[in-house]
């Protein structure tokens, strides 16, 4: 249906069963979200684990735990072609500048 829309379809999973469970062809793109929705804990390593089980049809996107550059390159390097970056900014004074400052990093 969003794709009548003219809207991607993300898929957001946590682990290896929800992927393998959940994938389906009408999906534009993967989110890996390295947070744990249960403690709210964070750990990039999900990112690097699911990375080659995700198909090259579809985008990969990190999504959480990146509060880095060097992170942004070690993803993009394992497969990854986007990254959900939000509480990193948020902490900061002026989230615009710190974006900025982090973008021209990478």
């Amino acid at each position: 249906f969003a794709q009548n829309l003219g809207l991607n379809v993300l898929l957001e999973v946590h682990n290896l069963e929800e992927l393998e469970r959940s994938i389906c062809p009408n999906l534009d793109a993967i989110g890996v979200n390295n947070r744990n929705l249960a403690d709210f804990t964070v750990d990039i390593q999900t990112s690097f684990d699911l990375v080659n089980r995700i198909p090259d049809e579809f985008l990969k996107i990190s999504e959480s735990a990146i509060s880095n550059p060097q992170t942004i390159k070690e993803l993009k390097t394992a497969g990854f072609n986007g990254f959900l970056i939000g509480e990193n900014f948020m902490k900061t004074n002026n989230p615009g500048a710190s974006i900025k400052e982090f973008v021209a990093q990478i």
